[in-house]
């Protein structure tokens, strides 16, 4: 479908002069240039957080355009009740007739090892050989069942004795984990493709430059005006084409040819985020990645993981605290650490994070992060970077809209009291805030219901270091990739070393376990 972009970007300004971008113009004598730099300073002066010069001549911001996450009308729990192959299977075929054998034999071997005069009494301990045992008596039945279903076809002559033997019954558990794990090997590979688009675009750099150097050079001396120069684009094929020019010469070859253009406003299949916010946001993705346990095949305590991300949003706020008062760093610079946190407050895992032990911790760190919000649109106002000349018209809007959604419902339990600041913060900076369908925890009548309350927000000169005496940041505590070769593997499953701490915990032989989990035992032996 194509993307239907709005008519009106979410941001606007409400203070046109203020947020004018006016182009320098050429003095003729000294006095008119002393002017010049006298304003210029005086100017540097009342800025806050960035002097003008940090981020002017810059190019336009790099896109990165992503997908608004399937809704469960649009895609019921990412495909968990339902997929694509299975509505490929007849009814009546063997495929059809194995599964719901096999639906059958998985509910037979869960009641073989749950019966409910065991269970009356809570958790029992049943050894190994015994359950292996209970699960091939449930099971024979079935498999029976299964092969004379295969006998049949067979001798019906529709399919061939070989063919017959290859179709494999499974249950819906079964196939529900084959999704699952499909879904998780697209996600590692995209990951994997993440990493390699920022390794090649970190490669290209250095020819960039060149090139960069290159255009000022004739811009200075061969009088070709800055649009001139950047019209002209290399005309040459790549190295599959043996670096050959194009046939007519005349740059378009290479220049005009773009699968893709992101749209530098929001719109029904996605929004718009600055290459660096994205690379923020597959930074905090990895942190939170290496302090967490499952993904390294380890259990180390329940809160581990939780903990370990409450350590990553503290080093984000110490990172925003390192550059917003640095008047040599551009404003979109600071921008790209919030913009980064809030698309992985949008689409990012909060289990772990809501579910550690230390809430009162974890809501002392929300409450930093709505200073640093309601901070960096401050310092995009005093910029002049919230106005339809912005780099990106919407992407203020947007983010602001995920920052809200994130605080007033993923982290309503923490009854934070501040999520009005930030409505008044982008109204008095003027961020525009139109709901949009796709971000559903933030409707017209909640924005309005905020901008009744409260008068002013917090200060981050005074809130962040109050902050800062419980939260440090800048920690890796947490971080699993930090840990030695052994103390890894006391944690890691399958290791002796684990193997061993587990004996000791439980006290007894590793020979025994519990029968409450029929998914660790398999019917397909």
């Amino acid at each position: 479908m194509a993307s239907r972009k709005r008519k009106t970007p979410l941001a606007a300004s409400t203070d046109a002069d203020r947020n004018a971008i006016v182009a320098p113009v050429s003095k003729k004598n000294k006095t008119a240039t002393a002017k010049l730099a006298k304003d210029a300073a005086a100017t540097a002066a009342k800025n806050k957080y960035s002097d003008p010069g940090s981020f002017t001549n810059l190019e336009p911001a790099k896109l990165v355009f992503i997908e608004w996450p399937a809704s469960e009308d649009d895609d019921n729990d990412n495909g968990d009740d339902g997929d694509p192959e299975d509505e490929d299977i007849p009814a009546g075929s063997l495929q059809y007739i194995l599964n719901e054998l096999a639906n059958e034999c998985y509910k037979a071997v869960h009641e073989a090892l749950n019966p409910p005069e065991e269970l009356k009494d809570g958790c029992r301990i049943i050894n190994m050989g015994e359950a292996r045992q209970r699960i091939d008596e449930a099971s024979k039945p079935y498999q029976e069942k299964m092969e004379e279903a295969r006998k049949k076809f067979v001798a019906a002559g529709t399919i061939t004795e070989e063919e017959a033997k290859a179709v494999v019954g499974q249950d819906d558990q079964r196939r529900k984990e084959k999704r699952k794990a499909k879904r998780e090997l697209q996600n590692a590979l995209n990951e994997v493709q993440k990493d390699m688009n920022k390794a090649v675009e970190e490669a290209v750099k250095p020819f960039q430059e060149k090139i960069k150097k290159i255009r000022d050079a004739f811009q200075e001396y061969r009088e070709l005006t800055a649009e001139e120069t950047m019209a002209i684009v290399p005309n040459i094929e790549d190295a599959a084409n043996g670096g050959k020019t194009g046939e007519k010469g005349d740059g378009k070859n290479a220049g005009e040819k773009k699968d893709f253009v992101a749209p530098r406003v929001v719109t029904d299949e996605g929004y718009p985020v600055t290459r660096a916010g994205f690379n923020k946001f597959v930074e905090i993705n990895q942190e939170v990645e290496k302090r967490d346990p499952d993904a390294h095949g380890m259990y180390i305590y329940n809160d581990f993981a939780g903990y370990g991300v409450v350590e990553v949003l503290e080093n984000t706020l110490a990172q925003f605290n390192k550059l917003i008062f640095k008047k040599n760093v551009s404003p979109l610079e600071k921008w790209a650490i919030v913009e980064g946190l809030s698309i992985y407050l949008a689409l990012g895992n909060h289990m772990a994070l809501m579910m550690n032990e230390n809430s009162e911790g974890t809501g002392e760190v929300f409450n930093a992060l709505g200073v640093m919000f309601t901070t960096a649109l401050e310092m995009l106002h005093e910029s002049c970077l919230i106005s339809l000349e912005s780099p990106l018209p919407d992407n203020i809007g947007v983010m602001t809209l995920l920052f809200l959604d994130f605080m007033a419902n993923t982290a309503s339990d923490f009854d934070l009291d501040w999520t009005d600041d930030v409505v008044r913060a982008a109204d008095g900076f003027g961020v525009v805030l139109e709901p949009v369908e796709k971000i559903k925890g933030v409707d017209q009548e909640m924005l309005d219901e905020l901008r009744k309350r409260g008068k002013k927000f917090a200060n981050w000169k005074t809130a962040y270091p109050k902050f800062k005496k419980g939260h440090p940041g800048s920690s890796c505590e947490y971080d699993i990739t930090q840990m030695s070769k052994a103390e890894k593997a006391q944690y890691t499953f399958g290791t002796k070393e684990h193997d061993a701490r587990m004996r000791e915990m439980m006290g007894e032989d590793s020979d025994e376990v519990s029968g409450e989990d029929p998914d660790s035992y398999s019917d397909s032996d």
